[in-house]
């Protein structure tokens, strides 16, 4: 599913504009001029809404009272099968290197990640603050793409994240996943950079790459 995050924004500003432009330009029943300048609280309201979802949340000390931890970006993520794992004869039975590209505002998360064999998207993102943590932790259901040439053995499936940020801006995390082949495993997450749009495994492994050798 696709997250219109940007239109939203748009349709919200347009809105508050068409309805400001109204109020004053029926000025001459709006009197005195203190209740023409009363006009332009919609369209205010509207930007500090845009401000707070796109900046104001990651101001340090709001995020000490929001306990919404700051990952977007550019991560490279390690993955162990746990034994248990269904996995076919053939398949990867790990450690399996991978990415993931986190978009994120206060109101919305996708999440898009990368093995030599598949991608995924996330479909579900909620967020939830466990007992005993500082910080609101992630949780998503994604779906995973096979490549083709993986499609003998690995069908398109869905499966489930969970990651576990423990500070406002972390720069290492761990996860799990499980997915409806009946796998399992942990996640070892560290950022690479707060860079994004990589299309591809290649196109991510080959930036980090470029990372690690400077």
């Amino acid at each position: 599913m696709t997250r219109p995050t940007w239109l939203v924004r748009i349709v919200i500003l347009g809105v508050a504009g068409l309805y400001t432009l109204g109020l004053f330009v029926s000025g001459a029943t709006l009197q005195p001029w203190i209740n023409q300048s009363l006009a332009a609280l919609p369209v205010i309201g509207s930007l500090l809404l845009l401000l707070w979802d796109v900046l104001i949340w990651k101001i340090p000390f709001v995020q000490t009272l929001t306990k919404r931890p700051y990952i977007a970006g550019f991560w490279g993520v390690t993955y162990r099968p746990t034994a248990e794992s269904h996995i076919p004869d053939g398949g990867n039975r790990g450690p399996i290197v991978g990415y993931l590209i986190i978009r994120q505002s206060y109101w919305s998360l996708s999440v898009r990640s990368y093995t030599a064999e598949s991608k995924s998207d996330s479909r579900s993102v909620f967020w939830e603050r466990r007992p005993g943590s500082d910080f609101e932790t992630p949780a998503f259901i994604y779906e995973n793409l096979p490549k083709e040439s993986e499609s003998h053995r690995s069908t398109r499936h869905l499966g489930a994240n969970r990651l576990d940020p423990t500070c406002a801006s972390p720069t290492e995390m761990e996860g799990t996943y499980f997915t409806d082949r009946y796998t399992k495993g942990d996640m070892a997450i560290e950022l690479i950079n707060r860079t994004k749009g990589y299309g591809s495994f290649k196109a991510a492994d080959d930036a980090a790459r470029r990372v690690s050798v400077q």
